[in-house]
């Protein structure tokens, strides 16, 4: 199993449009005056007139050139360097981008990708299990780890992570020694920043290991608001999101959290270890309704199958 690679094709004028989009949104100023015009109260919003009415781009392509040239000039340059950076173009109103996504919804200033960036060019139109937890784990935490990414790929799912330390890099070796998919979601693409061992894996599972980001280049927001929004996307794209190791406060709780309000398939693990951190935390998002607690790797087996009978476990387009 692989991933379908599909050509380098050029970015349209509207593709350009959304790209100059996805730039303003970062900056409070210049979308808060772009949303009054457009008379609409957040991203998710438009994107879904824009899903309903692609033609109304148009109109948001004309405020852009009058108001931000800078904004299109700079995303015509992005556009001009993907082919040589073998990096593709997928906007949210695209077959190729993630169905889970794009009918994710957050309330608030959060709000869905309007594009994403990804390397080598294949579609992300798959079926996704999350596998999160710290990138401080115990042995016992990797070692499951890498039994959870192995059981995810005999399913037939693509295994989504960040490609982070510890639990992500565990599940990502046992989804690929199963011959199993991997989409890792980096908060920018360009500088790459990878940990050492995530590179490694990259650099010898080229074919099995795709690189995401709503971001081409890392944008002017502070790093740890651009993990925490990348979180969101890992949450977002996944069908199910399995906890193994977390800790109270860390970066996992974010996918814990908005799982649970969007009331996606949450499992999480028992940590063995009654007095550590890792089971604090087990015991905070144990409590809630829809989650689902396991003692071991083989009580996840059944709920990758009640998802398959139910039409949610095929692999997207080969």
């Amino acid at each position: 199993m692989s991933f379908s690679r599909w050509r380098y094709v050029g970015v349209s004028d509207v593709d350009v449009t959304v790209l100059a989009l996805s730039k303003l949104v970062v900056h409070k100023a210049r979308w808060l005056d772009l949303r009054s015009s457009l008379n609409i109260s957040n991203v998710d919003e438009l994107m879904d007139r824009v899903l309903g009415d692609q033609s109304l781009l148009g109109k948001i392509r004309v405020l852009i050139e009058e108001r931000y040239r800078d904004v299109l000039a700079d995303a015509h340059r992005i556009t001009g360097m993907l082919k040589d950076d073998g990096v593709g173009f997928i906007p949210f109103y695209s077959p190729d981008y993630p169905r889970a996504l794009r009918e994710y919804r957050l309330r608030g200033s959060l709000y869905r990708p309007l594009v994403l960036y990804v390397k080598p060019p294949v579609s992300l139109d798959r079926r996704f299990v999350a596998v999160v937890g710290t990138r401080m784990c115990s042995k016992w935490g990797r070692r499951t780890a890498r039994k959870v990414g192995a059981l995810i790929a005999s399913y037939g799912y693509t295994l989504v992570t960040g490609l982070a330390e510890c639990i992500d890099v565990g599940a990502v070796e046992g989804a690929l020694e199963r011959g199993g998919l991997t989409v890792g979601v980096r908060p920018w693409l360009k500088p790459l920043n990878l940990p050492r061992k995530s590179r490694e894996i990259l650099e010898r599972s080229e074919d099995k290991v795709v690189l995401t980001s709503e971001h081409y280049e890392k944008p002017p927001v502070s790093i740890k608001m651009l993990y925490y929004l990348r979180n969101r996307i890992i949450a977002g794209m996944a069908d199910l999101i399995v906890v193994v190791e977390a800790r109270p406060g860390g970066g996992s709780m974010h996918q814990i959290v908005w799982a649970i309000k969007q009331r996606k398939p949450l499992a999480i693990f028992k940590h063995p270890d009654a007095g550590s951190e890792y089971y604090k935390a087990y015991m905070e998002y144990a409590k809630h309704k829809h989650t689902i607690t396991l003692s071991d790797v083989k009580e996840l087996e059944n709920t990758p199958r009640r998802n398959q009978e139910r039409g949610r476990g095929s692999v997207g387009r080969e």
